[in-house]
């Protein structure tokens, strides 16, 4: 990656594990700057604020505020922040309901850590991507 500054990646997940194995992964691939997880998308936004992440990881299905509803606000006060959906859950219903929330890319956590790195690259450089299982499992 040809960057002159690192991807500042935040994650959203209810799984903390989730959370340390996407830091794990970025630190040992270089070019990403880490800022953190969250165990909801409750603060999502104030975090967004404070931090300016180029990209959020954020899972579909968490208790607490609806994900997608987090997205929606998200993308009114950080527009430039760059959501990429990461999650188990992989169907043409979900996929759609991230688009229409502003989505730049839908990842399944059963695809592996390169593709997760590749999604992270390719829409912080404004592409749009979906996992290699989520186009196998959606048809697409």
């Amino acid at each position: 990656m040809m960057r002159a500054n690192p991807i500042k990646v935040l994650s959203v997940d209810d799984n903390e594990l989730v959370g340390e194995v996407i830091r794990i992964t970025l630190k040992r691939a270089g070019g990403f700057e880490w800022l953190g997880h969250l165990s909801d998308a409750q603060d999502l936004v104030a975090k967004a604020r404070e931090q300016c992440p180029d990209i959020v990881l954020l899972d579909i299905f968490m208790p607490g505020k609806d994900p997608f509803v987090a997205m929606h606000e998200l993308n009114e006060v950080c527009p430039d922040a760059r959501v990429i959906m990461y999650s188990a859950y992989v169907s043409p219903r979900l996929i759609e309901r991230a688009l229409d929330a502003g989505a730049w890319g839908y990842v399944s956590k059963d695809d592996e850590g390169d593709a997760l790195l590749s999604a992270i690259e390719r829409v912080a450089e404004g592409e749009f991507v979906m996992g290699p299982k989520v186009r196998a499992g959606s048809g697409i």
